[in-house]
């Protein structure tokens, strides 16, 4: 999906980072796999539970939100993707 990302961790705690508007598309990545069932982010945990056939399942829905993520950042004109704020990148509280 030509997606600029940095790929770090283990194998079992994968995480990826874009190298633009990673908060932004990191939100969009867990407003979108929840539309699939799916608690995500940028980080994958993975374990001996998790056979090929469950992260195959994953690794196909989180393509369609790359692929999401690929036409916004090719689009000359922006859009909104986001449906709700962005994602806090810190533990501060949200009602202060």
């Amino acid at each position: 999906y030509n997606l600029k990302i940095v790929i770090s961790g283990i194998e079992s705690i994968t995480s990826f980072k874009f190298k633009k508007n990673n908060t932004l598309y990191k939100t969009f990545i867990s407003q979108e796999m929840l539309k699939y069932g799916y608690l995500a982010s940028n980080l994958v945990y993975l374990s001996t539970l998790h056979n090929k056939k469950v992260i195959d399942k994953y690794i196909y829905f989180l393509e369609k939100v790359f692929k999401k993520i690929n036409v916004h950042q090719r689009s000359r004109k922006k859009f909104k993707i986001l449906k709700g704020p962005i994602a806090h990148t810190t533990f501060k509280r949200l009602n202060d």
